[in-house]
């Protein structure tokens, strides 16, 4: 499968006060097409920032932020914001006001720049619903919808463009284990369908579950944590409390 997103060396810090406090230091990592890579971190470790970063829509202090073969940190706004319409889905949980409904909260990505037709657009809203099981809540305003409701509304409208990149940030943050486990099933699902790849940042292990490789984010800085890929790293859906792994902290 080919690489569709790496960043290389990335650093980002933030002005507080007079102080420039790093957020990311030297962050490298790549993600495939059909791939799904999770990022674990507590809460303020920086994974939004990271997201952001990946997606081009915060620039980068210093390193390289690369979309298929193109640069993501030399475009101007007008390609940037092409790129973010068509490249790359993102969902997050902040969701849209309490009164908009879910059918014109996940087109809204389609219509926007206006490159598709009216009847196309609905096609693709109404199979993307259906797919994630939430076709009957498309005419229920967002205030209405339960959180797994709006986990699975929130996927639908980051996907429903068909992008490269799929951007999940703590998106299941909260759902219980069965929903983080229902939820690693559609994202493994659009990775295989859309054959896109897949950047997860959650705040617990086990919603990295079952990820191809998962990173740990901390002090600003990556450390790999489990690859299935790589026989040399302990897969996570291997570790366990009885055996050496990093889910025992040995």
């Amino acid at each position: 499968m080919g690489e569709v997103l790496r960043l290389d060396g990335v650093c980002k810090a933030f002005d507080r006060g007079r102080d420039r406090v790093p957020v990311l230091e030297g962050v490298s990592l790549s993600v495939a097409a059909g791939e799904i890579v999770a990022v674990v971190g507590t809460r303020d470790q920086g994974k939004t920032t990271l997201l952001r970063v990946a997606s081009g829509s915060l620039p980068a202090d210093q390193g390289s932020v690369r979309l298929c073969d193109l640069e993501l940190t030399g475009l101007s706004d007008g390609q940037l914001a092409r790129v973010l319409r068509t490249e790359i889905g993102w969902a997050a949980r902040t969701g849209p006001g309490v009164r908009v409904r879910v059918r014109d909260y996940v087109e809204l990505p389609l219509a926007t720049g206006r490159w598709l037709g009216w009847r196309e657009r609905r096609l693709r809203v109404e199979k993307v619903l259906t797919q994630l099981d939430v076709a009957g809540a498309a005419e229920l305003r967002w205030g209405e919808l339960s959180d797994w409701q709006r986990a699975r509304v929130e996927l639908a409208q980051a996907v429903v463009s068909r992008p490269r990149v799929l951007l999940v940030d703590d998106v299941i943050d909260g759902l219980g284990l069965g929903k983080k486990q229902a939820a690693m099933e559609i994202l493994r699902g659009f990775a295989n369908d859309l054959g896109c790849g897949v950047l997860l940042a959650v705040s617990d292990h086990a919603a990295a579950l079952p990820a191809d490789r998962v990173w740990q984010l901390s002090g600003g800085q990556l450390k790999l944590m489990a690859d299935l890929t790589d026989p040399d790293v302990i897969p996570l859906h291997k570790a366990s409390n009885g055996g050496r792994g990093w889910m025992t902290g040995s």
